[in-house]
């Protein structure tokens, strides 16, 4: 595991690293490669017709965000934290709430420790409001505005772009503003291990949810605003820290 700052021939190695990964664990791969072990060893091929229906469930149950992921410890390239940072991602909801919120928790922090660097990473297009108050900003258009596009390429380059910050950066804390957990950022702090991952969630976190199930256990504090909807007994218990906050409102 690399410490300090990696030279381009290094990023591209890790950065190749990342798209082979990502290769060996789509669902095309990890099919055809079970199919392949089966015709290596004839005693497997006996059973296929019982281990290939096993193989797809687990997959499916993966895209739908009911299993985890396999994920391989190399992937972890490098360790954040050193430097005084961190980074916000408030994502492009129906309105302005997740970035409203990411901006008054920026200006805030500011106050507070002028030093701080502050960086966005987001899918909004409002990007001349954290200029403004000099905060540095990364902007990933979402997957609607790409033709083409599939949900896998796009979170794709919210991996590659995502590490890149982190692994540039190097921030104390990160800190998501979404309902819903893109495959691509999860797989992204995977890859750099940032030393405190928060995620501001207006909602709950209700039992029945898409959210895959590995998400939650990504992040080491849920924060709630006091506007969200309280406790309920159909909230699943995920066992990650909660902390209640007063409204984060703009001043």
């Amino acid at each position: 595991m690399v410490e300090g700052s990696r030279t381009g021939p290094d990023r591209r190695e890790a950065a190749l690293r990342r798209e082979l990964w990502r290769v060996r664990n789509s669902a095309s791969f990890r099919l055809g490669n079970h199919v392949i072990e089966a015709a290596r060893k004839p005693w497997k091929a006996l059973f296929l017709p019982f281990t290939l229906p096993i193989v797809t469930w687990q997959i499916g149950m993966e895209l739908l965000g009911r299993r985890p992921r396999p994920m391989s410890d190399s992937m972890i390239q490098l360790k954040g934290g050193p430097e005084r940072c961190i980074v916000l991602f408030p994502t492009n909801g129906v309105g302005f709430g997740h970035f409203t919120r990411m901006y008054a928790l920026a200006r805030r922090l500011r106050r507070l420790d002028p030093e701080l660097e502050i960086i966005f990473f987001t899918t909004q297009p409002t990007l001349h409001l954290p200029y403004l108050d000099g905060f540095p900003t990364y902007h990933l258009a979402g997957p609607n505005k790409f033709q083409g596009m599939d949900s896998e390429g796009w979170n794709a380059m919210v991996q590659e772009m995502l590490t890149l910050v982190l692994e540039t950066h190097r921030p104390q804390t990160f800190v998501f503003d979404g309902a819903f957990p893109y495959r691509g950022m999860l797989d992204a702090l995977d890859t750099i291990a940032v030393p405190q991952k928060v995620w501001l969630r207006r909602g709950m976190f209700r039992k029945g949810t898409s959210i895959p199930v590995d998400s939650i256990g990504k992040f080491d504090l849920i924060v709630h605003p006091e506007d969200a909807v309280l406790h309920s007994p159909t909230e699943i218990e995920h066992g990650v820290q909660v902390k209640m906050v007063p409204p984060m409102t703009l001043i």
